[in-house]
């Protein structure tokens, strides 16, 4: 998730893993598993945001990503939700 979208920044900005390696003060070999998906830390990020120059935009990288659903696949997911059971009022 984080990985891929650092990774299309970096490419989008014509960025090679050593150049943006070597501006972070980070190795070549942190970058790529970062890009992988591998753990990272905070710090990391934002020293490759500084780089970038896109601190600002800190909160893209840490939102998660939720796949938009079509309308039959709420239906769906809404039908096979329990039910529960209600009172009669008998009077």
């Amino acid at each position: 998730m984080w990985g891929n979208k650092l990774k299309q920044l970096r490419v989008d900005l014509n960025f090679s893993q050593e150049e943006l390696a070597s501006k972070t003060g980070m190795s070549r070999s942190s970058i790529a598993a970062i890009e992988k998906g591998r753990n990272f830390s905070i710090g990391s990020l934002i020293a490759i945001l500084r780089v970038f120059e896109m601190l600002d935009k800190i909160e893209f990288f840490l939102k998660e990503e939720k796949p938009e659903l079509t309308p039959m696949q709420l239906y769906e997911l809404q039908r096979k939700k329990r039910k529960r059971g209600g009172y009669k009022n008998e009077c």
